[in-house]
């Protein structure tokens, strides 16, 4: 890392001392793109210790870095209304540098120093604001290692074709297996389906090949892969590779993120369409009706297609998660509430009110999976919606 290197301790502000309870806290800046900074947690679970990896960046590169800071605690679990500072417990290291608009950093303790719930605060000293972000420690988490590009770890779930990376985390005595998917993942079925979109605990590779830890790889073709260093056991770490991604310029890759707002028909002719610009533009003017709506709406659309990806990738594209098709069709919602076992959402504008719950179902895929409960009561809102995404009124 770039920077000085130091151990940070937490006591310079009174609002260490806050009470409240963490399920009660409204997360809906996590999914919200106006935001002053994006933080990331990635969470590593070694054979004997927690690696919590972070990166602050500031959305404005001319504000100081040194005006924010990261905080750290743990609490028992999300309803506690007071947390435990961590640096009173000897047992935890908490690394930071900064470099430019940037703090990047870890939090290191052994199995057992600390249970129930890390809580990260991050702090604008000069604004007097806090932003939470908690982390459930679980004992079945399933990531032991993460990817290293150049003297920084890789933090977003997603790597561009060709990109060069390292695996650490791992102990180095044996190499890392590396199993390559080029599954073509489903979208989610849409919120009024009678069906749940659960992940497979078991898909079949299409090649593996092996890797030592610290060694500098490249992954070139789409789709996903997972490293283990113990095939046999449920731990690794999967992430996806994409030439075109999480912002999509190629033709071929417009389509399929279309079929949340078109009919079968219209999807299928989008289909015939693949590769093609004029008949693509034809279908896009039939949908919308109009050539000035039909740029609106395209320009509106995959912009939260792309923000979807940002946010919620996975095993599979990130518009295709059953979160990321609720945040594309509906947009960020308002209120966000986060529990032990599920995540809702609260939508509450002039176009629709509604809410959403999704339901935490992790795999060794997707640690962080969650399935949305869906009802038949959301058919009407849900094509509402389309109606006002196919006149181009949002």
């Amino acid at each position: 890392m770039k920077g000085t290197l130091f151990f940070y301790f937490l006591f310079m502000l009174p609002v260490a001392a806050t009470s409240q309870a963490l399920e009660d806290i409204n997360y809906g800046y996590l999914y919200q793109t106006a935001n002053p900074f994006t933080f990331t947690l990635t969470p590593v679970r070694t054979a004997n210790e927690w690696i919590i990896l972070f990166e602050l960046k500031l959305a404005d590169g001319t504000r100081p870095v040194d005006e924010y800071t990261v905080q750290w605690e743990a609490r028992d679990n999300l309803k506690d209304k007071v947390g435990r500072l961590l640096n009173e417990d000897s047992a935890v290291t908490v690394e930071m540098a900064t470099s430019g608009a940037m703090i990047r950093g870890r939090v290191r303790f052994l199995q057992g120093a600390v249970s129930g719930v890390i809580n990260a605060r991050v702090v604008d000293l000069a604004m007097k604001q806090v932003w939470y972000y908690p982390l459930l420690l679980r004992n079945e988490y399933p990531v032991n290692s993460y990817l290293v590009k150049g003297d920084s770890a890789v933090m977003k779930k997603y790597l561009a074709a060709g990109e060069s990376v390292s695996v650490e985390g791992m102990s180095g005595g044996t190499p890392a297996v590396v199993s390559y998917y080029s599954d073509d993942f489903p979208a989610a079925a849409p919120a009024f389906s009678e069906a749940l979109a659960r992940v497979s605990g078991t898909i079949m590779p299409d090649s593996t090949f092996r890797v030592s830890v610290g060694q500098e790889v490249r992954f070139s073709e789409n789709g996903m892969y997972l490293i283990q260093q113990d095939t046999g056991a449920v731990q690794g770490l999967a992430f996806r590779v994409h030439d075109d991604y999480p912002k999509y310029g190629k033709l071929e890759n417009l389509i399929d993120p279309l079929v949340y707002i078109c009919t079968r028909q219209e999807f299928d002719r989008l289909n015939e369409s693949r590769g093609e610009k004029r008949q693509f533009d034809r279908m896009i003017l039939t949908i919308t009706g109009d050539a000035e709506r039909a740029k609106i709406f395209m320009r509106n659309y995959f912009r939260r297609v792309e923000e979807a990806n940002e946010f919620f990738s996975s095993y599979k594209e990130g518009w295709k998660t059953d979160r990321g098709m609720i945040y594309v069709v509906f947009g960020n919602p308002e209120e966000v509430f986060q529990f032990e076992d599920r995540e809702v959402w609260n939508y509450d504008n002039g176009n629709f009110k509604i809410n959403f719950s999704f339901i935490r179902s992790p795999t060794l895929f997707d640690p962080d999976n969650f399935v949305l409960i869906r009802q038949r009561k959301y058919l009407t809102t849900w094509y509402e919606v389309i109606d006002l995404w196919r006149n181009s009124r949002f």
